[in-house]
């Protein structure tokens, strides 16, 4: 596994503060910042099949700022929607975000496999911070179209130089100064 440099992954930009709580609260903040770049994507195009796209990821994004509100409310006691508006900006001004409310999917906590987050249900239970109806953690992946087998492409996302190419090219720009 590599980073978005082709660095291989090392965890190094992890927040661990060692505090539960703190820890939660920064994913927390993660998710609502993440939310907003999503809304930003989704007012710079107008292609349907990006904003749809970015209507799915914008609903599914609001399930994961909804459990660390609820994992917060658990290690608290806090009303974390009193707190702080939850959602802030509602999907529901969101065209694209329709369909997929309509099937659910702002209410379900996938559980990828039964061995893993057994616990799960400890936070998210309950009413939607939204309409109200009760959240639901279901084991297994979310229904979709078939995979692709796509080739490896290990450097689409990032210029096709060598580390010496890079190195000389910096060295030319620095002539320059």
């Amino acid at each position: 596994m590599v980073d978005a440099t082709d660095a291989p992954w090392s965890g190094h930009n992890v927040f661990n503060s060692g505090d539960l709580v703190l820890d939660t609260l920064h994913n927390f903040f993660l998710e609502s910042g993440a939310r907003a770049h999503k809304m930003r994507v989704y007012e710079t195009t107008k292609n349907p099949v990006a904003r749809r796209m970015i209507g799915y990821l914008l609903v599914r994004g609001g399930v994961h700022q909804a459990a660390y509100a609820r994992a917060l409310e658990e290690l608290t006691g806090v009303a974390v929607d009193k707190m702080l508006p939850i959602p802030q900006i509602s999907n529901k001004l969101f065209d694209e975000t329709r369909e997929f409310e309509a099937q659910g999917l702002h209410r379900i906590l996938f559980r990828f496999s039964p061995d893993d987050y057994k616990n799960l249900a400890a936070i998210w239970h309950g009413p939607h911070y939204d309409d109200g109806k009760p959240l639901e953690v279901r084991d297994g992946t979310p229904e979709g179209g078939p995979l692709a087998d796509l080739t490896e492409a290990p450097s689409s996302g990032i210029p096709g130089f060598a580390p010496e190419e890079l190195a000389a090219l910096s060295q030319r720009l620095m002539k320059n100064l």
